[in-house]
């Protein structure tokens, strides 16, 4: 066959080089009818999205008369408390510096072992 293929010579009256290039073209250049389907689709969908998403006027509300707001009677101002006698503030003179320490009265625990990367696997 490739022996027959090789000695194959075409008549060159009966070949037109640009008929076949032409027709070559257009062959290739024809398109499916599917991507024209799916951009026609999605033209048609934004469009209904554009719809559905289109902000609405206003609508027209009767106007309700105002109702009389309750104001609730203002609460006394009393004067600051002055401040405990052992809490030092920038008015306390310097008897507060010179005052004795109150005793602590807090317990203090005894500390756990430090945290550490396996100290969730420990069954204690």
């Amino acid at each position: 066959m490739t022996d027959r293929l090789g000695r194959f010579t075409p008549s060159a009256p009966d070949l037109d080089r640009d008929a076949i290039l032409f027709a070559a073209g257009r062959r290739a250049a024809r398109g499916s009818w599917l991507w024209k389907a799916a951009a026609g689709l999605l033209a048609v969908s934004q469009a209904v999205t554009l719809v559905a998403l289109w902000p609405n006027p206003p609508a027209t509300v009767a106007p309700v008369a105002p109702t009389p707001a309750v104001v609730p009677a203002p609460e006394p101002v009393l004067p600051p408390s002055p401040p405990r006698s052992d809490v030092w503030t920038a008015a306390a003179g310097p008897d507060v510096l010179e005052a004795p320490s109150s005793p602590s009265t807090a317990q203090f625990v005894q500390a756990d072992p430090p945290l550490t990367v396996r100290s969730g696997l420990r069954l204690d």
